[in-house]
């Protein structure tokens, strides 16, 4: 009996692919592409930030990419001539395979990159009279080396190597070629060292050596192994900085506790570069989990059990500095991607629901005969289900397969469950839209009219859906995204506002086309009224074709004001920080007739000069602030020109005729100044002057407080002044294009100290980094298949009514109607619900902009954690026109054509075969 049913069924499903064989294959490479995009796309966003992470890893220096143990060795009072060995390698061998013991999954490290030796704790000077001093009271400071390997990774330009064996007060080291060359040092020279016990331990040169691979972990791992570096100290309150070099010297394993003698002792290390090809950016959490444990945490408690050090340590400011800064660029990308695929997978949802739909539709009365004929749903659901199933399971099995081939990486769950759910939903939707409609029986209905009221569920369903999105919306503005990151609720808000705008398009849609229609009735033609006529019988099926092209639209236009704010808040910070499109700076006064010459290189349209004095302070407050001196009238079409601030109050810095300036000063500022005039402690001498007006921000200042006075009258206070006091520091220049190589080239040849800073070279330093970059890609991918769907889930709407239009056009035909009145008539019946789709999809897109730009934070999307210091104060959502217009109106061209060109076959065809076509429908 089973193997007869069986039987049954497979003839059964046999029969209807050989019936309907171009149906059944349009199903499959639905299903195929479906499941492929829903596979790849989570493959895609992993492998992407995977490259990101990995990308940032590699250019990071070694010891940022490394987890770091270090151990303290107090300093003691043996002799510098101590020959003992208390740091053997087999020591800190041992020590080494007990961190790794320690370190467990995610954290994957790379032994033979590790790391391990014996330096001095603090570089100490070396006081020999012939060594290089860039300031002259500072000596150069040494820090002495002990790392196995030596031998292997150095090759010996002259002398040997140094030996394992001390004298008393001496030992033997090894320095690099550039270290040699900088100190002047060469093999049996002597550098003298202090130690704790009072006499000077000596290093002997017995060696010059050049890195083998200078990239590689043995001389990068600690600093100044292959060159010495200049470092530098705040010099006394007012005065240059100090400078002075530092180096080191390289020497034998068996000779390393001489470090004990010198001052703050021996510090141990292990460093422990991570595999970069093994991490990936779903572990990032688990890693710093894993860094918080090994520095202060259990693992941090049996490492020292391990490796019996108790001041054994593993410090977070390596790999960890780099972990936190591209999860919050991760988080802040993050949004995009949710946004486009929780769109894409709606609309696509859609038109898998919209294909069965249409299946079951052709064949209701086939399946209203079988319910006749004792069916049961069950036997009806699994009779159909049979039918779809070898369709869709293995479309969707090859569309899973086909996308873990061409997207390697990435994991493999997610993907099959995505195309699980692509197979469930295209197996589904026939049985589930068949039963529906097999519960209808009676007379045939007619498709095109809608029905008068609707059904009291379906207004509970419509009400329903509409309260909880309202309250999801109004939760996610009081919430935001700033703090809590982004989810599923901020990703899918354009979904469910198109959604409830879908339901009120439909509920409203009928009622101007019905009003419409009466007064066309009057007109002598009948294409106009007939035409609205019959848009205003819309009917349900009209629903899932709306909401794909409203969330298609949302979707689209929601990207494109993500970027639309993110090119804009970059825009803002690169001109806040310039104040202009170029700033030319002088570290003295600028050369005369800069200006006239700036104006004639190419792009630039104005200049104003203005003088800057840092490091200005009130009395006694102590509040730091910076002197602007401006010509009032230029400087206000600076501030119009770059759209800094609040225009600028020119005329309010004319006056001061009792000798007290007027000045426009920052708000802090202007809270000391209220009481009474101050006195501004310029180059030129004090100079009384009195708050006439406060603004936040200013062009020539940014990130500090502010006192701009009038040139004219700083002059007239100091007329007795010599020029270069009160002459211009600063010069800006604003103009559409440019010239940044003849405005370098101008800069160039006027003289030395002039620093020329670009606004386009700002703004290149705010550029995404490859996570965001990467995830701009995805989402722009992702935006034109929700298109692509959107228009096929047009078209499959064009295409349910279309027998019934071939019909009406024919029968129209035969009445008389020309071919141009039936190409309009075959316009004017569909467009006006595919101009409801466009232009809801466009109020969608402005009330979902509005509705969440108080909740998404674009800070981190816009500006990388390499930009620091940036105005980010305009980056946030902006409506932008070009992906607010563009795709309706595409839309909107494509649904006119496709029409016309219908109208225009149905001409040339028989009247009698397209009526007969359209009673059989």
């Amino acid at each position: 009996m089973a193997s007869s049913r069986v039987h049954g069924q497979g003839s059964w499903t046999w029969a209807r692919l050989r019936a309907a064989p171009g149906g059944a294959l349009a199903l499959a490479a639905l299903v195929l592409v479906t499941a492929f995009l829903a596979a790849a796309l989570p493959r895609t966003v992993e492998g992407y930030e995977d490259a990101a992470l990995r990308d940032t890893l590699r250019r990071a220096s070694l010891p940022d990419r490394s987890v770091s143990a270090t151990a303290e060795v107090p300093y003691t009072a043996v002799a510098a001539g101590d020959v003992t060995d208390p740091f053997p390698a087999r020591d800190l061998a041992a020590a080494e395979t007990a961190f790794l013991k320690v370190v467990r999954p995610p954290l994957t490290l790379d032994p033979a990159q590790a790391v391990l030796g014996v330096r001095n704790a603090e570089p100490v000077p070396a006081s020999d009279p012939g060594l290089p001093r860039p300031t002259s009271s500072l000596d150069p400071r040494a820090t002495l080396v002990a790392q196995p390997g030596l031998g292997t990774y150095a090759r010996v330009v002259s002398g040997r190597l140094p030996g394992g064996t001390t004298r008393a007060g001496e030992v033997e080291a090894v320095l690099s070629a550039r270290t040699a060359q900088v100190l002047g040092l060469r093999t049996g020279s002597a550098v003298h060292l202090p130690t704790t016990s009072g006499s000077p331990l000596t290093v002997r040169v017995t060696g010059i050596v050049t890195p083998r691979s200078p990239g590689s972990a043995f001389w990068s791992a600690e600093p100044d192994l292959r060159s010495p570096t200049l470092l530098t100290v705040p010099g006394p309150s007012g005065a240059d900085p100090a400078y002075y070099w530092h180096f080191s010297a390289l020497i034998s394993q068996e000779a390393s506790g001489v470090v004990l003698g010198l001052a703050g002792g021996a510090r141990l290390y292990w460093h422990h570069p991570v595999d970069v090809g093994t991490v990936t950016a779903h572990d990032v959490p688990a890693l710093r989990d894993r860094l918080a444990s090994l520095s202060s945490g259990p693992d941090s408690t049996r490492l020292r059990s391990l490796t019996g050090i108790p001041g054994i340590s593993v410090t977070q400011n390596g790999l960890a500095s780099l972990l936190g800064p591209f999860e919050r660029e991760r988080e802040a990308a993050s949004p995009m991607v949710l946004v486009a695929t929780l769109g894409v997978g709606a609309v696509a949802g859609v038109v898998l629901l919209m294909a069965g739909g249409l299946a079951a539709a052709r064949r209701r009365s086939e399946v209203q005969w079988l319910r006749v004929r004792g069916s049961s749903r069950a036997a009806l659901v699994m009779r159909l289900l049979g039918e779809t199933t070898p369709i869709v399971l293995p479309s969707a099995a090859a569309g899973t397969a086909l996308a873990l081939l061409v997207v390697p990486a990435g994991r493999y769950g997610t993907s099959i469950a995505a195309g699980a759910v692509v197979a469930v939903v295209a197996a589904l939707a026939l049985p589930v839209r068949a039963v529906v409609l097999s519960g209808r029986f009676g007379l045939q209905e007619r498709e095109d009219l809608a029905e008068a009221r609707p059904s009291r569920r379906r207004t509970v369903a419509e009400l329903t859906v509409a309260v909880v999105v309202t309250a999801a919306v109004a939760a996610l503005r009081r919430r935001g995204t700033a703090d809590g990151g982004v989810d599923a609720l901020t990703a899918s808000a354009p979904v469910l506002v198109a959604v409830v705008a879908a339901l009120v398009l439909l509920r409203l849609y009928p009622l101007p086309l019905r009003l419409l229609a009466r007064p066309t009735a009057r007109l002598r033609g009948s294409v106009l009224h007939l035409g609205l006529a019959r848009a205003g019988r819309t009917s349900s099926a009209a629903m899932l074709p709306l909401v794909a092209l409203l969330v298609a639209l949302a979707v689209t236009s929601f990207g494109g004001s993500v970027l639309a704010g993110v090119e804009t808040g970059r825009d803002r910070a690169a001109v806040r920080q310039v104040g202009a499109d170029a700033r030319i700076d002088s570290l003295t006064t600028l050369p005369a007739g800069l200006a006239e010459h700036v104006r004639k290189v190419a792009g630039v349209r104005a200049t104003t000069s203005v003088r800057i004095e840092t490091g200005l302070s009130t009395i006694p407050a102590g509040t730091s602030y910076d002197l602007v001196v401006v010509d009032p009238e230029k400087y206000a079409a600076l501030v119009s020109a770059t759209g800094i601030g609040e225009p600028f109050p020119a005329r309010a810095l004319v006056g001061g005729g009792d000798g007290v300036l007027p000045a426009i000063v920052s708000p802090r500022l202007a809270q000391q100044f209220r009481k009474s005039d101050a006195i501004v402690q310029a180059y030129s001498g004090p100079t009384p002057v009195r708050a006439v007006a406060v603004q936040d921000v200013t062009p020539a200042v940014t990130g500090r407080d502010f006192v701009i006075v009038s040139a004219a009258a700083m002059t007239r206070a100091h007329a007795d002044k010599p020029a270069y006091l009160l002459a211009p520091t600063t010069l800006f220049a604003t103009g559409p294009t440019v010239d940044g190589r003849g405005l370098n080239a101008l800069a160039r040849q006027s003289g030395k100290g002039l620093t020329l800073t670009l606004r386009a070279q700002e703004r290149t330093g705010f550029t995404g980094s490859a996570l965001q970059t990467g995830a701009r890609r995805v989402y722009l991918a992702a935006v034109a298949g929700a298109i692509g769907y959107s228009v096929l889930a047009l078209l499959l709407s064009l295409l349910h009514n279309a027998p019934q239009r071939k019909a009406l056009l024919a029968r129209l035909r035969t009445m008389g109607m020309t071919s141009r009145q039936r190409q309009w008539l075959a316009v004017l019946e569909t467009l006006p619900q595919v101009l409801l789709g466009a232009l809801g999809g466009i109020l969608v897109s402005l009330a979902t902009v509005s509705l969440l730009r108080p909740a998404v934070d674009l800070t981190a999307l816009a500006f990388s954690s390499r930009a620091s210091g940036a105005d980010i104060s305009g980056t946030v959502l902006r409506t932008d026109p070009a992906s607010l217009l563009l795709p309706a109106a595409g839309l909107v061209v494509l649904a006119g054509v496709v029409l016309a060109v219908q109208a225009w076959l149905t001409g040339r065809r028989g009247e009698g075969t397209e009526l007969r076509m359209g009673e059989r429908s």
